[in-house]
């Protein structure tokens, strides 16, 4: 190509690069006025920031950043790009880990003096990072509503000083990812100490002064602070809450007063904190520091409880726990509360022992492991965990529910579940049927049937009336019905049809066994549930009549606590390859029978 050929055709590419940026205007502007006819265009400007509002709600990464989605909004067109921009508070959630410094000043540019949402994790930092952070918190504290920190944030604390006005919630979470990590006092300089519309304060992992005007006007407060913090003192404790008029849910670990375990003992209280709107109070401490700080609160408006305690009981000695009981029962239902307990789950198990109460009828009824008790249990009156962190003495855990059973009211209580471990005597169980008039469902274990079934076939009490007279239904627990538990629960159904209380429907559709220990049942409650299929086994344990007993071997241990692991599937256990029958070993428990006994047949 020769010299004048390269020059004409650069001539004329300029030409046409000339002509197509005059064009550039005209085009944008046919494009503006094309895109103003779209039905879409039509809508208010106040519609569609409604609708660029709720683009972060349809997100559900839990990486994502909500503007980021507003940042494509802005690509759409020149009309959305110019609304999108125009209202800063699409902008005001900044999370610092996640942009560049550069892209922090851009949005906070954009968010101009709206109300900014500000979250960070500032851990691992650079200097230079941290540094940025807290120049631009400070700049921008004055309208900052919702601050969220969690990382190393102590230093950076001591550089708040200016006064929070718009401040509604503050969350710091302290990070435990340093090997060595000194303590975190929130500073008493904070926000020179003013924040007028502060209602929301959580702290995890740090503390703060219960003198702190910070304290004061709060709706929300959570405390979780490590083991090895500066213990309030009683009346520092009880001033603080005393001002504390709104607070609605206030939830405390480790953030009680303590009492002297030298000399432990709860003293009359000679003044009490009183929190007239306190709705939820959620308390996690020793059992006496728990029961020292209910102890000293009048809560008039309380509708959810939940207590999480330790003891330090050992040797069987019980005395803390006792003392806790009635402070619990107390606060578990009072005259503001518009139901009576009407639900009630018992979870025992080793060192360990947890009551749920509902005022609403049925809300024990789904639960069926720990996942859906955590569910269940946002909705109940009373939550109370206890577990030791010595020993405890056989049969504790029966201790533990027979007291607050004695303490809580019964008469309304219509279902009732004894999950895990839970063991309830016969004694306990006389004890309280009396109170138990409205009770007409119960889920038991297996471990729980054996002291139940007694207690129903008890002679009546003097008064001629069935205990637990509107008992209508029963649901076994993965139990397996062995042929000596099919006797006896087939015999306790037929004396609660002589005592004229008999049950209507028994639910065993989490049990195993043969196909005859679901249909002898049958025969008696008219509605059985059974399970999708039966056992084919060999054990003699289990039933395999055919027009007669089959004995089983008198080396055989018969137990009430043979529940199946949940990991294991009992069915796919019970056949081998061949779809035959195989032999299953359960550890199986006296049920009154005499096996050594030549007549032990005729005790069934």
């Amino acid at each position: 190509m020769d010299t004048s050929s390269a020059t004409a055709q650069d001539h004329l590419l300029k030409v046409m690069d000339g002509e197509i940026k005059v064009s550039q205007p005209v085009s944008q502007e046919l494009k503006y006025r094309r895109n103003a006819l779209v039905p879409i265009s039509r809508l208010p400007t106040e519609t569609l920031v409604e609708i660029f509002s709720l683009l972060p709600s349809t997100a559900h990464n839990s990486e994502y950043v909500p503007y980021l989605e507003w940042i494509c909004v802005t690509h759409v067109c020149h009309r959305w790009r110019e609304i999108a921009l125009s209202f800063p508070y699409l902008w005001n959630h900044i999370h610092f880990t996640k942009l560049t410094l550069a892209g922090i000043t851009e949005i906070l540019a954009r968010a101009k003096m709206s109300p900014l949402h500000v979250e960070a994790d500032i851990f691992p930092w650079k200097e230079a990072q941290f540094d940025a952070f807290g120049r631009q918190l400070e700049a921008h504290i004055s309208h900052t509503r919702h601050l969220t920190i969690s990382g190393e944030f102590h230093t950076l604390l001591g550089r708040l000083l200016s006064p929070a006005p718009a401040l509604v919630s503050l969350s710091l979470t302290k990070s435990y990812r340093l090997s060595v990590s000194p303590p975190c006092i929130i500073p008493g300089s904070l926000f020179n100490g003013t924040a007028p519309k502060l209602t929301c304060l959580e702290l995890l992992g740090c503390s703060i002064g219960w003198k702190s005007p910070l304290l004061k006007g709060l709706q929300t407060l959570k405390m979780v602070t490590p083991t090895a913090r500066e213990m309030p003192t009683l009346e520092d404790w009880l001033d603080a809450l005393n001002e504390m008029f709104q607070l609605k849910s206030l939830i405390l670990d480790n953030a009680t007063p303590i009492i002297s375990y030298d000399y432990p003992h709860i003293p009359e209280p000679q003044r009490t904190a009183t929190l007239p709107s306190l709705t939820h109070f959620d308390i996690t401490d020793s059992t006496w520091d728990c029961a020292l700080a209910l102890a000293h609160l009048v809560l008039p408006a309380l509708i959810s409880l939940h207590v999480t305690s330790e003891s330090q009981s050992s040797g069987g000695d019980d005395d803390d726990i006792r003392i806790l009981i009635p402070y619990v029962a107390r606060n578990a239902h009072g005259p503001q509360d518009t139901a009576p307990l009407q639900s009630m789950l018992f979870n025992g198990e080793e060192m360990h022992a947890e009551i749920v109460a509902w005022t609403a009828p049925d809300a024990d009824v789904g639960v069926c492991n720990s996942v859906t008790l955590t569910k269940a249990a946002v909705s109940a009156r009373l939550v109370w965990s206890i577990t030791s962190d010595g020993w405890w003495g056989d049969g504790m855990e029966t201790v533990v529910f027979d007291a607050m059973l004695s303490h809580l009211p019964l008469n309304a209580i219509s279902t009732l579940s004894v999950q895990n471990k839970t063991r309830l005597s016969k004694e306990v169980w006389l004890s309280h049927a009396p109170r138990l008039t409205k009770l007409n469902q119960v889920l038991l274990v297996s471990i729980a049937v054996r002291a139940f079934r007694e207690m129903l076939e008890e002679d009546a009490p003097p008064d001629g009336r069935p205990r637990l007279p509107r008992l209508t239904k029963l649901i076994l627990s993965k139990v397996s019905l062995t042929l000596l538990r099919t006797w006896r629960l087939c015999d306790m159904l037929k004396k609660r049809k002589e005592h004229g209380a008999p049950l209507e429907a028994l639910d065993l559709r989490t049990c195993i066994g043969q196909e005859l220990s679901f249909r002898l049942p049958s025969e008696i409650v008219g509605n059985v549930q059974c399970p999708t299929k039966t056992l084919k086994v060999r054990n003699s344990a289990f039933l395999g009549w055919s027009g007669g007993l089959e004995p089983f071997f008198l080396e055989e241990e018969v137990t009430d606590n043979d529940e199946y692991a949940d990991s294991r599937d009992p069915w796919k256990d019970s056949m081998n390859e061949g779809g035959e029958g195989v032999e299953l070993k359960f550890d199986f428990d006296d049920w009154g029978v005499n096996l050594e006994s030549d007549s032990w047949i005729d005790q069934l």
